[in-house]
C-alpha cells in the first residue's frame, strides 16, 4: 500500500526540521486545500491500511503514523462518496482520540518524533571523521503496509543485523551514513536501502511464486511455503483441461503417492484408489473423501452393477465409483493430504489418507456469465492382436490331428456349417463404435465485499462403443453464496451440489466376445434384420449371437446431493467461533432385465424372463463446533484450533428378484411379475463423533510446529474400546532465513526441511462386527405362520481400532530465484492391530470371528517433484513437472505365522499384495505340455500347491509417476501430461486353451506353439479335445502368468487459443477462447493384453477421447 508507516513518519519530521518558518506557513495555509480533497471508498472489513491506500491513490495524500499508536490492521466498514479528507480522517482516527497534521504531501498521526543519538565512530571506520555513527529505527511493511514479522535487517558486507518485531519495526544502534541495508523477509523480494537519516520505511514485494498461494488443508488454510506436512494440489483449471466424467480420473499421473486405476472404461465404472499403498492386509484401504467440508462415502452399497461396471480391489468389493456423481465443472481444487502432520486430525478415518475436493466460490466483482461447451468423440484405445481367418483355422485341424481327432457335428465352424472364408473383426464390431460426448457448463457469479455467489449448472452426455443406444446422461446444479455483516464479525456461507445420473447401459460388458468370437463366426443379422442364430438342420443354433446378450439392460438412475454451510463469529480480535454443518443424500434405483429374446430360440419354450431391482440410500449429515484463536505471540504468530465433530450415516438397500413374466415388454413393472423374491436387505446406522485440536507457531517465519490431536469415537466397535486417541506433530524449519545460507548460497531461493509423526486409524469395517447378528429363515411352510431367525455370526465386542503410525522427512527447496522447485519426501507407515477372520473349528456353527491380530505392515518410499521454469519471456513460457514415487510395501510382522490360515498367502518381509504361484518351467520339448518346478527345482505336471508354490509381487507398481509440460505464446496454450507406470501384471500370455472350438479366437502369439518332438515353443500343443485344460489351468497360475506391464501413456493434451481483447470487446464479451483437448491418446507397452491399466482383457480400456470446446465470459 502507499500509506506510510513509522520510518516514513520520523523522516518526514526530519524534514519539516530543515524547513524554514515561512515555508512551514505555506504549507500550513495549504492543509485546508488538502483537507478538502475527496475519498471515495466503499468496503466491508477493510483494514486500516487499506484505507491509507485508497486516499493515497486517490489524493496523493501519504499517511504516516506509528504503529505502537495505531494498529493499521483494525477493520472497519466504510462507505465514503466523494467525502473530504478531513471527514473521512475523522471517522477513521478522530473518533479513537487522534489528531493529524498535514505536512506538504503527507499527513501525520500523533507524530512521535525519533531523538538523533549522540554520534560516535563505527569501528569499522575508524579514522574517517566525515562517517556519522547513529541509531536508525525503521518499520519493515509488505506492498500493503502490513507489518512483516521477523523481517531480516542486516548490514551489507558484515554480520551485524536484527530482526523486526511483531509490529515490523526494528533498531539497529551503530550504523554509518555510509551502509547498505539488506532487508529480506520469507515470501518477499530483498531490497537494499542505503541509510539516510534516522528513521527509514522500507515495503517489500511478494515474490510471486507457487509457495505462497493459498492451499486448503484439514479445518484451515495454509501456504505450502508454512505447511508443515505433505500435501498436493490439483487446481480446477487442470481438471477443466480433460474431459472425464469423474474428478478421481483428473488425478491420474499428476500426485506423488496416489495411485488411481480404473476397473473399466464403462461410464461410471469403479476405481481403485490408493496413497501410499495397502495398510489393511482385507479391510478398507480407501482415502477419507472431504468435499466442502462434508465427508464422502467412498465405497457406493453393494448392488447389482458388477458385471458391467467392475469391482473395487478394497472395502468389500463393491462396484461403481460415488465420485462419479460429482461434477468436474463445479471443482475450485482437489487438495492430497498424505502424512500424519496433515491426516492425524482427521483421526480414525485418515490412515489411508485424505482428499479434500473444494468447490467453486463466488468472487467480488460485476456479474459474469460463463459458458463452456465441449463436443468431442471417443473410441477403444488399444486393441488386441487377434488370429486371423487362415491362422485360426489352421489352430483348429492341427488341433484335431494332434489328438488323432475328425471334424465333428458341433465344430459348427469347420465343418460346413459356417463359411471359412469369412472374417469379422468382432472387436470392431461390438466395442468399435466411436463414442459422442457432450459437456454443456454455464454459470453466473459476482458480487461485493458483502455478499458473493455462484450458481452453476452442467448437461453431461457420453455414449458407448456398443452396438445399440446405449448412453449415461447427467445433470446437475451448484450454487455458493458468501455474505459477511458490515462490522465483519458475522460470516455466513452456504452451498450445494446436485446431480441427477441416468446410466443406460448393457448389464455384462461385450469386451470379452470381441476377443473371444470366432473370426469365420456367421453375420450378426439375417436378411430379414433380425438376429442371426445360424440355426443347422436339426433347428439348434449354432452361433451364440452376442448381439442377443446386448439385450440384458443395465440402468441405474442416481440423485445425489451434497450440501454445506457454516456460520461463523468474531468475538474478539483474533478469536472466532464457527460451527459447520453438512447434508449428503446419495440414492439409486436400479434395474437389470433378462429377456427371453437373450435366449437361443429353441431353448425359449424351456427358460423365462427375470429382472433384478436395486434400491439404495446413504443420508448422512455432520455438525463441527469449532473456536479459534489467532494472534501474534514473540515474533511469531501463535494459532489454536478447537473442535468437536457429530456425523450420523445411515444406510438403507435392498434387491429383489421378479420372474415369471409374459412379456420382455413388461420387464421393468415388477407388478407383472409372477413371483417376487427378496434377495437381500441392509439397514444400517453409523454413529461417530470426535474432539479434535491443532495448535501452530510460527517463529520468525522460519521455525514452525504444528500439533494435532483427536479423540474419536465409532459406533463400529464395542463399549470397550469404541474411543481412540489420534495425534501429530509435524515441524518445519526455513532454512534459507538463516543469514549464513542467505551469504553464501546466492541461487537458492528458498529451503525448507520438514518432519512429522503422529498417529492415524481406521474404522473401514463392517458395521456390527461387535454384535450378535441374527437373519431370518425362510421355509415353505413357516412355523404358526411366523419367520424363524438364525445367527449369522458370532461376536467380538473387544475388537480395537487398525492404527497406523506415520513418520515422514521432506526437503523443499527453490532455485534461482523461483526457476527451479524440487522436493523429495521419504515416508514410513506402519499399520498394526490388523483387524481379520479368526479360523473357527466346524463343530462351532461358524467359519470364522473376526479379531484383531498382532501383524504389522509397513509401506515406505521416496516421492519426488521438480517443477521448472524453462522459459519466460513477455510472449513465451515453458514450464514442466516431473513427479515420481518409488513405493515399498512388506508385512513386518505376524506372530505364528506359519500355523495360521494366512501362511497361503502371506510372507514375512514380503508385499501383503503378493500372489502365490506356481514356478513356471515351460513346454516340454518331447510331449508338448505345460510344466513345472518343484521346490527342489524338479520339473513336473502336477506340482503342489502348498509344497511348490512361489511368491509373485503384484498389486504394487514398483514406480510411478508423470511428466507434464506447459507452453504459452501468447494467447495459444499448449499443455500436455505424459503418465508413467512401472509394474508386474496378470497377461493373456496362454490365450484361452487354444484348440477347441469353444476357446475361440486367440491373440496371434500362439502360434509359437509346439508341434513336434525337440520344439522350444511358448505355448503347449494345440487342444483338440480339451484335455490339456487342467495344464492349461496350472499355467494360468503360474509365475509366466504375470509379467511386465508398465506402460508410458500420454493421458492427456489440451491446446486452447484466447481471442485477443479487442477482438473479444468488439464482440460484447469479457473473455472468450476455443481449444481441443485429449484423454489416452497414446500408450507405450509391452503388455501382452488388452490394457495395462485395468490389467484385463475381458473389460473395457480407457477410452481415448477427443473434444472440441468453446468458452466465453458474458
Amino acid at each position: 500500500m502507499k500509506g506510510m508507516s513509522t520510518q516514513g513518519r520520523a523522516g518526514v519530521f526530519l524534514t519539516v526540521l530543515l524547513i524554514t518558518y515561512a515555508c512551514f506557513s505555506s504549507l500550513k495555509a495549504q492543509a485546508s486545500h488538502q483537507g478538502d480533497a475527496t475519498v471515495t471508498l466503499k468496503g466491508t472489513n477493510i483494514t486500516l491500511a487499506t484505507v491509507f491506500k485508497a486516499i493515497y491513490k486517490q489524493t496523493k495524500v501519504g499517511v504516516f503514523y506509528a504503529k505502537t499508536l495505531l494498529d493499521d490492521q483494525v477493520t472497519v466498514d466504510v462507505n465514503f462518496q466523494n467525502t473530504r479528507l478531513d471527514e473521512v480522517l475523522e471517522f477513521i482516527v478522530g473518533k479513537k482520540g487522534y489528531i493529524w497534521v498535514y505536512n506538504g504531501n503527507y499527513v501525520t498521526i500523533k507524530p512521535k518524533p525519533v531523538k538523533e543519538i549522540t554520534a560516535e565512530k563505527h569501528t569499522s571506520l575508524m579514522g574517517d571523521t566525515s562517517s556519522t555513527i547513529q541509531s536508525v529505527a525503521g518499520r519493515v511493511t509488505d506492498a500493503n503496509g502490513n507489518p512483516l514479522i521477523g523481517a531480516t535487517v542486516q548490514i551489507k558486507g558484515s554480520g551485524e543485523g536484527t530482526t523486526t518485531d511483531v509490529n515490523g519495526n526494528f533498531t539497529l544502534p551503530r550504523v554509518s551514513k555510509k551502509d547498505i541495508l539488506l532487508i529480506s523477509s520469507l515470501g518477499y523480494e530483498t531490497r537494499a536501502v542505503g541509510v539516510k537519516g534516522q528513521s527509514i520505511l522500507t515495503k517489500l514485494n511478494v515474490a510471486v511464486n507457487d509457495l505462497d498461494e493459498t492451499v486448503v488443508v484439514a479445518y484451515s488454510t495454509t501456504t505450502k511455503r508454512l505447511n508443515t506436512g505433505n500435501i498436493s494440489v490439483v487446481k480446477g483449471d487442470e481438471i477443466a483441461k480433460q474431459p472425464v466424467n469423474n474428478p478421481l480420473l483428473a488425478l491420474q499421473g499428476r500426485v506423488p503417492g496416489l495411485f488411481i486405476t480404473q476397473s473399466t472404461g464403462v461410464s461410471g465404472g469403479t476405481m481403485n484408489v490408493q496413497i501410499r499403498g495397502q495398510n489393511s492386509i482385507v479391510n478398507g484401504n480407501d482415502p477419507f473423501y472431504v468435499i466442502d467440508g462434508v465427508p464422502y462415502s467412498s465405497q457406493l452399497l453393494p448392488n447389482i452393477g458388477g458385471q458391467i461396471l467392475g469391482f473395487s480391489s478394497s472395502n468389500g468389493g463393491q462396484s461403481g465409483s460415488p465420485l462419479s456423481f460429482l461434477n468436474p465443472d463445479a471443482i475450485e481444487s482437489i487438495t492430497v493430504l498424505k502424512d500424519a502432520d496433515a491426516t492425524a486430525i482427521y483421526g480414525s478415518r485418515a490412515a489411508n489418507g485424505v482428499i479434500l475436493i473444494t468447490t467453486k466460490r463466488g468472487k467480488s466483482g460485476q456479474t459474469r456469465v460463463d459458458i463452456n461447451l465441449q463436443q468431442g468423440w471417443g473410441k477403444v484405445a488399444r486393441k488386441l492382436n487377434l488370429l486371423d481367418t487362415r491362422q485360426y483355422l489352421i489352430m483348429r485341424h492341427e488341433a484335431l490331428n494332434n489328438d488323432n481327432l475328425t471334424v465333428g457335428p458341433e465344430d459348427y465352424d469347420i465343418n460346413g456349417s459356417w463359411d471359412t472364408t469369412r472374417y469379422t473383426d468382432w472387436q470392431k464390431e461390438l466395442i468399435g463404435k466411436t463414442t459422442q460426448y457432450t459437456n454443456l457448463n454455464a454459470s453466473v457469479s459476482g458480487g461485493n465485499s458483502i455478499t458473493q455467489y455462484v450458481v452453476g449448472a452442467t448437461y453431461h452426455r457420453e455414449t458407448t462403443v456398443f452396438p445399440g443406444e446405449f448412453s449415461d446422461r447427467k445433470g446437475s446444479v451448484n450454487f455458493n453464496i458468501n455474505s459477511r455483516s458490515a462490522n465483519d464479525r458475522f460470516k455466513l456461507q452456504l452451498g450445494a451440489n446436485y446431480l441427477v445420473d441416468n446410466n443406460n447401459i448393457p448389464n455384462v460388458d461385450p469386451t470379452y466376445l470381441a476377443t473371444y468370437l470366432w473370426p469365420d463366426a456367421p453375420t450378426l443379422y439375417n436378411v430379414d434384420g433380425s438376429l442371426n442364430w445360424a440355426p443347422n438342420s436339426s433347428g439348434r443354433s449354432t452361433f451364440p449371437n452376442p448381439l442377443a446378450g446386448l439385450q440384458s439392460i443395465y440402468k441405474v438412475k442416481t440423485k445425489n446431493l451434497i450440501s454445506n454451510g457454516s456460520l461463523s463469529y468474531k468475538v474478539l480480535e483474533g478469536l472466532d467461533i464457527l460451527c459447520t454443518f453438512g447434508y449428503s443424500d446419495l440414492q439409486s434405483d436400479e434395474f437389470a432385465g433378462h429377456p427371453l429374446s437373450i435366449v437361443a430360440p429353441e431353448n425359449r419354450p424351456f427358460s423365462g424372463r427375470d429382472a433384478t431391482f436395486g434400491n439404495n440410500a446413504i443420508t448422512s449429515w455432520i455438525i463441527e463446533p469449532q473456536i479459534s484463536f489467532k494472534r501474534p505471540v514473540a515474533n511469531g504468530r501463535l494459532e489454536a484450533l478447537l473442535g468437536t465433530s457429530l456425523q450420523q450415516t445411515n444406510s438403507k438397500g435392498q434387491q429383489l428378484l421378479a420372474y415369471g413374466y409374459n412379456s420382455d415388454m413388461t420387464l421393468e413393472d415388477i407388478r407383472s411379475a409372477s413371483n417376487v423374491l427378496v434377495q437381500s436387505t441392509l439397514t444400517e446406522l453409523y454413529k461417530y463423533n470426535a474432539l479434535f485440536g491443532k495448535l501452530n507457531y510460527v517463529w520468525r517465519n522460519r521455525y514452525i510446529i504444528n500439533l494435532t490431536g483427536r479423540r474419536d469415537g465409532s459406533s463400529r466397535f464395542g463399549q470397550a474400546n469404541r474411543f481412540h486417541n489420534f495425534g501429530s506433530t509435524g515441524i518445519a524449519w526455513i532454512f534459507s532465513e538463516e543469514n549464513f545460507i542467505k551469504n553464501n548460497i546466492d541461487f537458492l531461493s528458498f529451503g525448507k526441511l520438514r518432519a512429522s509423526y503422529g498417529t492415524t486409524g481406521s474404522d473401514q469395517i463392517p458395521n456390527y462386527l461387535f454384535l450378535d447378528l441374527y437373519q431370518p429363515v425362510n421355509v415353505g411352510i413357516p412355523y404358526q405362520g411366523g419367520t424363524a431367525l438364525e445367527p449369522n455370526r458370532f461376536n467380538n465386542p473387544y475388537l480395537q481400532w487398525e492404527e497406523t503410525k506415520k513418520t515422514e522427512f521432506g526437503l523443499e527447496t527453490v532455485f534461482f530465484k523461483e526457476k527451479i522447485l524440487f522436493t523429495a519426501s521419504y515416508f514410513l507407515n506402519r499399520s498394526s492391530n490388523q483387524l481379520l477372520a479368526y479360523t473357527l473349528p466346524i463343530f462351532t456353527g461358524f467359519g470364522s470371528v473376526t479379531r484383531n491380530f498382532p501383524a504389522t505392515v509397513q509401506n515406505s518410499g521416496w516421492e519426488f517433484s521438480i517443477n521448472t521454469k524453462n522459459i519466460s519471456t513477455h510472449d513465451f513460457t515453458w514450464e514442466t513437472n516431473l513427479n515420481l514415487t518409488i513405493p515399498h510395501n512388506k508385512l513386518v510382522s505376524f506372530p505364528n505365522l506359519a500355523t495360521s490360515t494366512y501362511s497361503y498367502r502371506l510372507i514375512i518381509d514380503q508385499p501383503i499384495t503378493i500372489q502365490k504361484v506356481f514356478n513356471y518351467a515351460g513346454v516340454n520339448q518331447e510331449t508338448g505340455m505345460y510344466e513345472f518346478y518343484d521346490k527342489q527345482g524338479k520339473r513336473t505336471y502336477n506340482p503342489s500347491f502348498s509344497d511348490d508354490a512361489i511368491p509373485v509381487t503384484v498389486g504394487m507398481p514398483k514406480f510411478f509417476g508423470g511428466f507434464q509440460n506447459s507452453l504459452k505464446y501468447k494467447g495459444i496454450q499448449l499443455d500436455f501430461l505424459f503418465q508413467f507406470v512401472k509394474q508386474l501384471g496378470s497377461n493373456y500370455a496362454f490365450g484361452n486353451n487354444a484348440g477347441t472350438f469353444w476357446s475361440g479366437n486367440q491373440p496371434h502369439y500362439v502360434m509359437d506353439r509346439w508341434q513336434k518332438p525337440g520344439d522350444n515353443a511358448n505355448i503347449q500343443r494345440f487342444d483338440g479335445s480339451g484335455a490339456l485344460g487342467g495344464q492349461y489351468g496350472l499355467a494360468t497360475f503360474s509365475n509366466a502368468a504375470y509379467s511386465d506391464a508398465s506402460y508410458i501413456r500420454l493421458k492427456n493434451a489440451s491446446v486452447s487459443w484466447s481471442l485477443p481483447q479487442h477482438l473479444v470487446s468488439k464482440l460484447h464479451l469479457q473473455t472468450s477462447s476455443v481449444y481441443v483437448l485429449g484423454q489416452n491418446l497414446l500408450t507405450l507397452t509391452n503388455y501382452k493384453g488388452l490394457d495395462p491399466e485395468t490389467l484385463s482383457s475381458r473389460t473395457l480400456p480407457p477410452m481415448r477421447v477427443i473434444t472440441l470446446g468453446i468458452k466465453l465470459g458474458l
